[in-house]
């Protein structure tokens, strides 16, 4: 198919060029006069392509009916040239927004934007470049030789085809520039090395032919969680109010089960693998000795551990950026434009947990309890049984345990922190092709048709890492058989792992130390660990060797032919005649995993891989551990979703998927009177699986009297499923349960079978008044637009794991109130570590829940987009008041039933964190203010952002549960020195307002605040 429409979209291009066609520029926005004074250097720019985001149809204005926004260049240098994040997430008319060092939103995303127009998720919003289709991942965006941003605030499936429900963002390169431009810009950022960028833009070219080109670099560094004042509200637990969110139960630190004998035939319960036990749960600490390394004393068996001071606010990264644009005019009625991006965003280090918490294990019981055992043969087992006066065990198997926490990891970050690091990686590029032009006389009754083709190709290659324990590995460490040089034969095949007590930390195999005595202080805080034994600690070759850094590489590619014919009817109405457009697309879209682990890439379904057996009792052969139900007399601890060998995250088999998509559309301009004009336009569009959906389009503009034009539009949109989700399929994540004191543990998302495409009716409705001001010199003007979106069959997760979870731990205190699934269904959806009971706590006691991803019921947003715009003259300059500001009257999803429960009567998202429900805030208020006064050479903004407070809809909390108002004062000056040089001068949060406080892991919410305080930035523009 991919080769079908390559060639199809070259061989249209050489019809094309052989028939001599012209050109009109059908799909770029109006000339918007936006050249900076005395600026240009020895270039110049000028505005000959048109693109009018949102219609097809030549000579569209670009304040038609629909609600497009438009920022210039100019507009941002006015701002201090923010970057792509910090501009994303001042949109008012945007949610939240991912880039941000949000480890737990996904380490993969950071650095990466993505634009999030309504709130509804940043897949429903459509992201253009030079009018033509790009990634959501707009890393590419060559800021440098952007002219303008237009968005789109209304829904625009009939014209772009999937994706476009929310909205559609257009990034919009310069035209005919030449010349030299570099761009330079530094930011100080208390506690932060600052962050640093550089820029150059290049021309030449003439009236025919022109050719630009861009490269730019940006650098953040790293900031800390212990950089900010805010983030210490999590450190001490004796504190009343403090923020409980980043602390974990599961630490190794643990409570131990002293065991006697093992049994000469292993079974699947703690006590037939492992012996009975021979006393109670010994402590390895007492209150004191976890309080000396910061931890918090819950019970016997658990020294709670803060793990966020292992992660940072802010993480290294680096982004690079090339671009290139050639425009052509090929005859007086052809044009040809090309241009070519990429994006690379670059996170060395994304620092977690010193390692993930086990919610699995090598044990033959499910569950995360007792899933590790320590033969008494284990030095550092016999040193922990002589300090405890435990006498008689022959083993110790721990209630729950984590590989590292407290002690920090110094092994697996390249010496700058003491957790885990990913690696992220992601690159972004696309190719475009476009012919432009207008058919001549040759064309016979088509002259005069224009027309409009275009041939693009995006792809992305999204590389990261995310380690974790490999549980078989850790069991032969504890065992004596641990490193990468051990080699010793397994003497005792009725048992899992390596039997064999003489060659046990010998010859190259290590012994692992779960104890306390094995890590000298909590590294991050300074803390000493009064348990600490010199020699005892555990070594950086064994350490790195437990791990799997679960790496992944996928390539996602679409290739897509546009063709679109335009012209004017030849029929007249009373007020003027009826222009149209005709056109089609054709997509190819395609995605491919490689995972290069054989332990990730799903070849080892089990916690053991082949070769490893354990007995199945008198006269039965011993057994491998492969998939069986727990029922199964051959079960062996290795349940039928294959967990796989790691101790919290599942296998990945790598898989390759493709759609393609066809469409079909036809649009009308209808101006029916002299201040009144109608567009109406429909589009078939069929995916490949037997997809497809018809969706138009109606809007209207109305100039009602002098300064007043009403504008309103109705239609339908779509969103099919993505790429790459295949019916039937299981994704393991972890989420964070409230029931089980916030852990985070595991979640199952099976797809569903009979997956459809989400549809959506949006409609808007809005009043523009433009007029002088006070005085005749003074301008005035004003836009409210009311709009109203409600999407319907969403695909996502039924319900959340979460949800789940609190239904069926629904007790006092988070307890279970029934064991029979025939009063409560959602009880097969848990999976409990030692069964169910009635009234046991939702703490420790399951590992993980499952829900289904398919068609969900839907959400509706609606609200008002208010624009005002005053200038006047004021002394020797002039001066600019503007206010932006989105107020949001209903943001609220559907009800949700899953197995015949009614999970939810539906939720009232708007001025909710919406955290139990891992979604993302929703403020009601988001407004921009800023006054602008241009003086000669001398330009001053002040700008005031405002974000309303959410409240914490989940129950029992205290910290940060009822919010706060964002808001935030930055101010820029800019003085032109001479017509090629420029100095900015930026400081922004003037009054260095910390983010509202809300009970995240990092204290506030990181899709809508940042972390930086006041910073300070400096930029220089020279042009030659």
């Amino acid at each position: 198919m991919k080769s079908s429409l390559r060639g199809a979209s070259g061989a249209a291009i050489l019809i094309a060029l052989a028939g001599g066609a012209p050109a009109v520029w059908a799909q770029e926005p109006i000339a918007v006069e936006q050249a900076e004074a005395g600026e240009t250097g020895a270039g110049r720019d000028t505005m000959d392509r048109i693109v009018v985001t949102g219609s097809h149809i030549r000579g569209t204005p670009l304040d038609a009916a629909l609600p497009v926004e438009v920022h210039s260049r100019q507009d941002l240098i006015e701002q201090g040239s923010p970057t792509a994040l910090e501009f994303a997430k001042s949109l008012t008319i945007s949610g939240p927004t991912t880039g941000e060092s949000y480890y737990f939103g996904g380490p993969a995303l950071t650095g990466s934007v993505n634009y999030n127009l309504r709130g509804i998720g940043a897949d429903k919003t459509l992201v253009l470049l030079n009018g033509r289709r790009m990634s959501q991942n707009t890393s590419n965006i060559p800021s440098i030789a952007l002219d303008r941003l237009e968005i789109l605030k209304d829904g625009a499936a009939v014209i772009y085809g999937a994706d476009a429900t929310g909205g559609v963002v257009n990034f919009i390169t310069r035209d005919g520039f030449t010349g030299l431009e570099v761009d330079a810009q530094y930011t100080f950022i208390d506690g932060s090395d600052g962050d640093y960028s550089i820029g150059i833009l290049g021309g030449v070219g003439d009236d025919r032919v022109s050719f630009m080109w861009s490269a730019e670099y940006e650098h953040r560094s790293r900031l800390s969680t212990l950089d900010r004042d805010f983030t210490y509200a999590s450190l001490d637990p004796t504190q009343p109010g403090y923020n409980p969110a980043p602390w974990s139960t599961l630490t190794n630190l643990a409570g131990w089960t002293p065991r006697g004998a093992l049994p000469a035939i292993p079974s699947a319960t703690a006590a037939g693998e492992f012996g009975p036990p021979v006393s109670g749960i010994v402590s390895d600490f007492t209150p004191e000795s976890c309080a000396a390394v910061g931890g918090r004393y819950d019970n016997v068996y658990t020294c709670a551990y803060n793990y966020i001071p292992y992660y940072n606010l802010v993480e290294e990264n680096e982004i690079y950026r090339l671009y290139a644009q050639l425009d052509a005019e090929i005859t007086d009625r052809m044009d040809f434009h090309m241009d070519a991006s990429y994006g690379q965003v670059t996170s060395p280090q994304v620092f977690g947990s010193p390692s993930q918490p086990v919610i699995r294990g090598p044990a033959m019981a499910a569950g995360l309890l007792d899933q590790f055992y320590v033969p008494i043969s284990n030095p550092h087992a016999a040193a922990f049984a002589a300090a405890n006066g435990v006498a008689g065990a022959e083993g110790f198997t721990p209630l729950t345990y984590r590989l590292l926490a407290h002690g920090g990891n110094p092994y697996m970050s390249d010496g700058v922190g003491y957790g885990v690091a990913d690696r992220v990686d992601n690159q972004v590029w696309r190719v475009t092709a476009a012919l432009t032009g207008e058919f001549s006389d040759w064309a016979g009754i088509a002259e005069g048709i224009g027309y409009d083709l275009a041939v693009t190709y995006n792809q992305q290659i999204a590389y990261n890492t995310h380690p974790d324990t490999l549980g078989y590995r850790l069991q032969e460490a504890l065992s004596g058989f641990g490193g990468p040089n051990c080699n010793a034969p397994d003497l005792d095949p009725a048992r899992f792992g390596t039997q064999n007590p003489t060659a046990a930390g010998q010859n190259g195999c290590m012994w692992w130390n779960p104890f306390s005595s094995a890590f000298a202080s909590q590294p991050e805080l300074g803390l000493a660990n009064p348990n600490h034994i010199a020699g005892s600690e555990n070594s950086g070759e064994l350490t790195r060797w437990l791990f799997d850094p679960r790496a992944t590489e996928t390539v996602s590619s679409n290739l897509t032919l546009d063709l679109v014919f335009n012209g004017m009817s030849g029929i007249a109405l009373p007020g003027g005649e009826i222009g149209w457009a005709l056109g089609g697309q054709a997509r190819q879209l395609e995605s491919r995993e490689t995972i290069e682990s054989e332990f990730f890439d799903g070849s080892m379904p089990c916690p053991w891989p082949d070769g490893y057996t354990s007995a199945n009792g008198a006269g039965s052969d011993n057994l491998e551990s492969n998939p069986h139900p727990t029922t199964d007399p051959r079960f062996r601890g290795c349940t039928p979703d294959g967990p796989g060998p790691y101790v919290l995250f599942a296998t990945n088999p790598p898989d390759y998927a493709d759609q393609q998509q066809y469409s079909f559309f036809g649009e009308l301009q209808l101006p029916l009177l002299d201040n009144l004009d109608v567009q109406a336009a429909a589009r078939r569009e069929e995916f490949s699986g037997g997809l497809g959906a018809t969706v138009y389009k109606v809007s209207g503009r109305w100039d009602v009297w002098g300064p007043l034009t009403l504008r309103g539009s109705y239609g339908t949109n779509y969103q099919t499923p993505p790429i790459g989700v295949t019916p039937g399929a299981v994704t393991v994540g972890a989420r964070t349960f409230t029931v089980a004191a916030n852990n985070w543990l595991g979640a199952h998302f099976i797809t569903d079978s009979d997956l459809e495409p989400e549809t959506a009716k949006s409609w808007n409705i809005g009043a523009i008044w433009q007029s002088p001001g006070f005085l005749p010199d003074h301008d005035f003007q004003l836009i409210v637009d009311y709009f109203d979106i409600e999407t319907e069959g969403e695909i996502g997760e039924i319900a959340d794991p979460n949800q789940i979870a609190s239904l069926v731990f629904n007790g006092p205190g988070n307890t279970i109130t029934t064991c029979d699934p025939n009063q409560q269904p959602l009880l097969n959806r848990i999976t409990f570590n030692s069964g169910c009971t009635v009234g046991m706590s939702g703490v420790g006691s399951f590992s993980l829940v499952s829900t289904r991803f398919g068609n969900g019921p839907g959400q509706t947003t609606n609200g008002f987009d208010v624009q005002a715009l005053y200038e006047l003259p004021l002394g020797p300059g002039n001066l600019a008041l503007n206010v932006t500001a989105t107020l949001i009257t209903e943001l609220a999803t559907g009800p949700t039933t899953l197995d015949g429960v009614q999970v939810s009567d539906g939720d009232d998202r708007l001025g909710f964190l919406n955290f139990a429900t891992f979604a993302q805030a929703a403020p009601e208020l988001r407004a921009n203010f800023n006054a602008n006064y241009r003086l000669d050479r001398q330009n001053f903004r002040l700008g005031v952002n405002f974000v309303s407070a959410v409240q914490d809809e989940r129950p029992g909390i205290q910290y940060g549960e009822d919010g706060e108002d964002w808001i935030t004062a930055d101010f820029t000056y800019r003085f032109e020195i001479s017509e090629a040089f420029a100095l900015t001068a930026t400081v922004a949060n003037m009054f260095d307002e910390a983010p509202p406080a809300a009970q995240q892991e990092f204290g506030y919410d990181p899709w809508m605040a940042n972390p930086l305080g006041r910073t300070f930035e400096i930029g220089i523009r020279k042009s030659f």
